[in-house]
């Protein structure tokens, strides 16, 4: 496991720097039943193309799946199913880990209009309280493709447990410190993973630029960001994403190579363990 970790950090520099064509996609809406309640599933799916993996998105408190249209958009334009839906609790973290977890049951069984899907070939990508649900029940599902956590937020120090549980490689974006992620509480998150690939802070990001669309009120509350800030949190998602998902020799690289500071550009600031 160290070895991979160590691969798919090295890997993520390079897919960092590779140019790729967008493929079109479609988008259909489905109803299904998550945690025994009936929710709108967003599918998201290249056209004609061979997909590299299936993303199941999470969205953050009081939001629904519309907040990851664009993060989806993009993960299908890169070649990656990528699964909304919207998360059947207001504040019941469990009850949406739940909920995620059905979703992989779903795929793996064939679901969505998809073929049956390994657990190998899922990541799970939630943002601020949808980081919660997924890392939860990342820690509950071994062999995973991988969890990548945007913003969180943990209140409790839930999602702190459920972090030091995991087996799936792990990356953790954050924003800068405000009210809306507890002053960065993700990098308690970030520093429980065993399996951690890396942890940064996008420098000028708000806790706003981890979902797309969102609205003026978020950025009344949580504060604004430079131009094109939340462009680059979902190119940096996306490239994370294809290196879980795509094979990476697991010995290319020495166990121990230090992952945290596999991608320093100016925009990021690698965290310490």
């Amino acid at each position: 496991m160290r070895a991979r970790i160590a691969a798919l950090a090295l890997g993520v520099c390079v897919a960092a720097g590779a140019a790729a064509q967008p493929v079109p996609f479609d988008v259909t809406t489905e109803t299904a039943a998550l945690a025994g309640v009936e929710v709108k599933v967003d599918v998201y799916r290249p056209v004609d193309n061979l997909a590299d993996g299936v993303a199941v998105l999470a969205h953050g408190f009081s939001r629904d799946r519309t907040r990851d249209r664009d993060l989806a958009r993009d993960l299908a334009e890169a070649g990656v199913i990528a699964i909304a839906p919207d998360l059947p609790n207001l504040v019941d973290y469990w009850g949406n880990g739940d909920a995620v977890i059905d979703v992989v049951g779903a795929l793996e069984r064939g679901a969505y209009g998809l073929p049956p899907t390994p657990r190998t070939r899922i990541v799970l990508i939630g943002t601020s309280a949808g980081a919660v649900a997924t890392v939860i029940a990342a820690s509950k599902l071994p062999g995973l493709g991988g969890w990548i956590g945007l913003d969180p937020v943990d209140r409790s120090g839930t999602a702190t447990r459920a972090a030091a549980k995991l087996t799936a490689p792990a990356v953790v974006l954050l924003g800068e410190p405000s009210v809306c992620n507890l002053f960065g509480s993700g990098k308690s998150i970030a520093q429980a993973v065993p399996t951690l690939v890396r942890s940064q802070r996008l420098r000028g990001a708000s806790h706003c630029d981890f979902e797309g669309p969102t609205n003026n009120f978020c950025r009344t509350v949580c504060g604004k960001s430079p131009r094109g800030t939340d462009e680059r949190v979902r190119r940096e998602t996306v490239v994370a994403a294809l290196e879980m998902l795509r094979d990476t020799p697991g010995d290319s690289a020495p166990a121990g190579t230090p992952a945290d500071n596999a991608l320093e550009t100016p925009d990021f600031e690698p965290l310490p363990r």
